[in-house]
């Protein structure tokens, strides 16, 4: 067997071209976002206070809330998927960051990043909810949506060498 280094890989000389939604896309939209938590009636209780909502249950171990736009489910954490911090941050819009920070921490959430301003301008923070889930948060201004709409403003500068990928933090 040939030992594989950095050296041996070669990279395509093309992409192939893709016309974007040439055929019907196979991703419609963002159905839910399931959280992996150690009590889903607690967590699913706390995010059901603050979006005004009720909470269901599809089963025993699976409860989730109606949110604007998505479902949240609420799974219990096990050993394949134990939640916590490092895996993927929902990001929801908010009008005023500072204000939804606050609301958040005064319910036990906890400061995790941020706050921070993103290239294109938007304020960003990201906590860590009681049960031990990241939930962004994101305040727009009208230069990043703008800049998101049109692909001609956006920096040159490639994702992988902006601090923390998404954002260029400023103070965290």
């Amino acid at each position: 067997m040939t030992e594989m280094t950095v050296d041996t890989i070669v990279a395509p000389t093309s992409v192939p071209s893709v016309t974007p939604f040439a055929l019907p896309p196979m991703l419609k939209h963002l159905e839910s976002v399931v959280l992996f938590v150690p009590d889903i009636d607690a967590a699913a209780s706390w995010y059901a206070e603050i979006f005004g909502t009720t909470v269901q249950h599809e089963n025993p171990k699976y409860a989730f809330i109606q949110a604007p736009g998505v479902l949240v489910g609420f799974h219990p954490a096990d050993r394949k998927c134990p939640g916590g911090v490092g895996g993927t941050s929902a990001y929801w819009e908010v009008d005023r960051l500072d204000a939804a920070i606050k609301s958040l921490t005064d319910r036990g959430a906890k400061l995790f990043r941020g706050p921070g301003t993103t290239d294109f301008g938007a304020t960003v923070a990201l906590l860590v909810d009681p049960f031990g889930c990241t939930i962004g948060l994101n305040q727009s201004t009208e230069q990043s949506r703008r800049s998101i709409r049109n692909e001609k403003s956006r920096p040159s500068q490639d994702a992988a060498d902006v601090p923390g990928g998404r954002h260029t933090r400023r103070g965290t």
